[in-house]
C-alpha cells in the first residue's frame, strides 16, 4: 500500500511539474508587445504655444512607456526661450528624441536646427533644408532693414549650436557655421557633412532608416542601437484648443487679429448702429490677446498702433487735409514693425528672410486697408450719418414748383404734376415760380424764385 501511494505521488508530481513547465514554455514562445513609438507633427513657429504642446508630448511619450519619440517639425523659427525649454525637455526625458525635418518641401531653420542639433538622431525628407540660424532681433521701424544682433550675442548663439552639436558626436566647427554664416544645407549636404543622419520620404521609411543605428549623444547616461523598424507609430493628436492656438500664434494671424479688432471697435464707436462691427472687433481682440501671450510682443508697439488708430479718428472727424493720416500712418508702420522686435522678458528670436517678406505683406497690406477705409470710408460714413433724413415730404425742400392761382398769402401750387396749399410771406402773382423753403404738415411754405440781377421770372 504504501509502495501504491508513493507511486501515485511520484505520478502526480511529475504531471504537476510537466504542466508547470509547458505553460513556461508557451510563456517564453509568445513574444512580448514592443513599446511603440510616438510621433508629433508641427508645422509653425516656435512659440511658446508650441512649446507647450511639444513639451506634453515628450512628458507624454515618456510616461506611457514609448520607446522612443519622434519630433516632425516645419519651421522658419521662432522664440529663442521657447526653443531652450523644448531642448531642455527633451534631455530630460529617458528615451531617444528622434528629429525628422519633414513633410517634403519643409525647412527646420533657425531654432528648429538648435533642436535638431540636439536630438539623438536627424533624418530629413526630400527638398528639405535645414540651417540659416543667424540671431535677428527685429526690424529697424525707419528703414525696414532686419535689425542683427550685436557680436556677443551671435557669440553667445554660437556656442550654444557648438555645445548641442558637440555633445551629439556631431562636428561643431560646421554646427557653428549654421550661426556665423548662415549656412543652409540639403539633405545630401547634411548628410555629407554629419548634420542629418539618414535621408527618408516618409515616417516609415525614418524608422526602418534609423533602425541598428547608435543614438548620437546618450539616454540616461548610455548609448543606444534603435529598434525602429516595425514598431507600431502612435500619432499625438492635437487637442481643439491646441489647434486654434496653433492656428492664431503664427505673428502674421495675431497682427491681424489685433489690427481687424481695433478696427471693429473703432468703427462701431463711430457709427452705433445693430452692433456688429463691436461684437467682431471684441472677439478678434479677445484672440488677439491669448494670440499675443503665445507669440510675445513689444508693449511699445502696441502704443504706437493704438495711436495711429486715434490720429486715424482725429482725420475722419476732423479734415486736416491729411496731417492726421500721415501721423497715423507713420505710428502705425513703426508700431507694427516694433511689435514682435523682440519679447517682454528680453528674450529674442529667430527669424528666416521668408517669414520677414511675410511679415512686411502684412504690415503693407493692412496699412494700405487701414488707411483707405478709416479716412476715407469713416468719412463717409460719418458725412451719411450727419445728413438730414429725406423722406415723405421733406424730399420737397428747395424744389420749385409753379403758382396755380394768387399766393396772398395762400393758395395753390403744382409741384411734380400735384397740387398742394401754399403760403407765402409776401404777395406772388399766378404763373410765377416760386422755390420750397419748408412744410408745414400738407402746406408748403414757399418764396419767389429770384433769378439773376434780382427780377423775378413771371409764366
Amino acid at each position: 500500500m504504501v509502495w501504491g501511494v508513493n507511486v501515485r505521488n511520484t505520478v502526480l508530481f511529475a504531471c504537476i511539474s510537466l504542466l508547470v513547465i509547458g505553460m513556461a514554455l508557451c510563456g517564453f514562445g509568445q513574444s512580448q508587445p514592443e513599446a511603440p513609438v510616438y510621433v508629433l507633427e508641427l508645422d509653425g513657429e516656435i512659440n511658446k504655444a508650441t512649446e507647450e504642446i511639444i513639451v506634453n508630448a515628450i512628458e507624454k511619450a515618456n510616461d506611457e512607456g514609448a520607446y522612443a519619440f519622434v519630433l516632425a517639425l516645419n519651421t522658419p523659427g521662432g522664440r529663442t526661450d521657447a526653443m531652450f525649454n523644448i531642448v531642455e525637455a527633451m534631455q530630460q526625458t529617458s528615451i531617444p528624441v528622434l528629429y525628422f525635418v519633414h513633410p517634403k518641401g519643409a525647412i527646420s531653420a533657425s531654432a528648429g536646427t538648435y533642436i535638431a542639433m540636439a536630438s539623438n538622431m536627424v533624418g530629413m525628407a526630400p527638398l528639405t533644408t535645414i540651417g540659416a540660424c543667424e540671431p535677428i532681433l527685429g526690424y529697424d521701424p525707419t528703414t525696414g532693414d532686419v535689425i542683427e544682433a550685436p557680436q556677443k550675442v551671435r557669440e553667445y548663439y554660437t556656442a550654444v549650436m557648438r555645445s548641442y552639436a558637440e555633445d551629439h558626436g556631431r562636428d561643431p566647427d560646421i554646427a557653428a557655421r549654421f550661426v556665423s554664416e548662415n549656412l543652409s544645407l540639403t539633405p545630401d549636404e547634411a548628410l555629407d557633412l554629419g548634420m542629418a543622419d539618414v535621408k527618408a520620404d516618409d515616417m516609415v521609411t525614418f524608422l526602418d532608416a534609423v533602425d541598428g543605428l547608435e543614438i548620437k549623444g546618450t539616454v540616461n547616461g548610455e548609448k543606444i542601437v534603435l529598434d525602429t523598424a516595425g514598431r507600431e507609430t502612435v500619432s499625438i493628436t492635437l487637442s481643439l484648443k491646441d489647434r486654434i492656438i496653433m492656428a492664431i500664434s503664427d505673428p502674421n494671424i495675431a497682427y491681424l487679429l489685433t489690427t481687424i479688432g481695433m478696427l471693429g471697435i473703432v468703427f462701431g464707436f463711430l457709427t452705433p448702429g445693430i452692433g456688429i462691427p463691436e461684437v467682431v472687433g471684441v472677439l478678434f481682440l479677445g484672440l488677439a490677446v491669448i494670440a499675443n501671450g503665445y507669440v510675445g510682443f513689444e508693449y511699445g508697439g502696441i502704443l504706437l498702433i493704438v495711436l495711429g488708430f486715434i490720429f486715424f479718428i482725429a482725420e475722419a472727424l476732423t479734415s486736416t487735409f491729411g496731417l492726421y493720416t500721415a501721423a497715423g500712418t507713420i505710428s502705425f508702420v513703426v508700431g507694427s514693425l516694433l511689435l514682435f522686435s523682440g519679447t517682454p522678458g528680453g528674450e529674442g528670436r529667430f527669424f528666416n528672410e521668408e517669414s520677414v517678406r511675410m511679415f512686411w505683406l502684412s504690415i503693407g497690406v493692412m496699412t494700405v486697408l487701414i488707411v483707405g477705409f478709416l479716412v476715407f470710408g469713416l468719412q463717409a460714413a460719418l458725412r451719411l450719418r450727419r445728413t438730414a433724413p429725406t423722406t415723405g415730404n421733406e424730399q420737397m425742400l428747395q424744389e420749385e414748383a409753379t403758382a396755380i392761382d394768387d399766393l396772398d398769402p395762400t393758395g395753390t401750387v403744382r409741384i411734380h404734376g400735384e397740387l398742394w396749399n401754399a403760403r407765402a410771406n409776401e404777395r406772388v402773382p399766378a404763373g410765377e415760380r416760386v422755390r420750397v423753403v419748408a412744410v408745414d404738415g400738407l402746406t408748403l411754405i414757399v418764396e419767389k424764385k429770384e433769378i439773376k440781377g434780382g427780377e423775378n421770372t413771371y409764366g
